[in-house]
């Protein structure tokens, strides 16, 4: 059978070059697939900022009755499934402080940023959640600085 090697060559540089072609439409580029955490935005630091250090516009961010928990020497008689925090019971959350012993970490987890800060030796804890509502940035659960282990 006659077969034609320019042909062959052509239909190879054809077939090699749609094989790149598809493989460089599936897979994004490194610069696609970083994205700026959420955290990280400008309006998210603003409104972290702000629900520091202004205490009138903290308490119109956080969605009362707030869920979450009291530490557990607090809590003894409390189910800490059903607490909530009122507006009438809370006391104002400062900027957070890094130069002491205390470190944070802050994770983005399906629009939620979840702010973790504990001591050295990870015994005592506490944990805040927030979440972009259609009203902006509210704290929606608070899990009192306490020994949880």
């Amino acid at each position: 059978m006659y077969s034609c090697i320019p042909c062959k060559k052509w239909t190879l540089i054809i077939s090699v070059l749609f094989f790149l072609f598809t493989i460089s439409c599936k897979n994004p580029h490194k610069s696609d697939l970083t994205e700026t955490a959420l955290y990280d935005t400008d309006e998210f630091k603003e409104f972290y900022h702000k629900f520091s250090t202004d205490s009138v516009y903290q308490m119109e961010h956080i969605v009362f009755p707030l869920e979450g928990m009291k530490s557990p020497t607090d809590s003894v008689l409390i189910n800490p499934e059903s607490f909530r925090w009122n507006a009438d019971d809370w006391v104002l959350h400062g900027e957070y402080d890094d130069s002491g012993d205390f470190s944070r970490e802050l994770v983005a987890v399906s629009g939620i940023v979840f702010e973790f800060i504990s001591d050295p030796t990870e015994t005592f804890t506490m944990e805040r959640r927030f979440a972009n509502l259609s009203s902006g940035w509210h704290l929606i659960y608070y899990r009192e600085l306490g020994k949880y282990k």
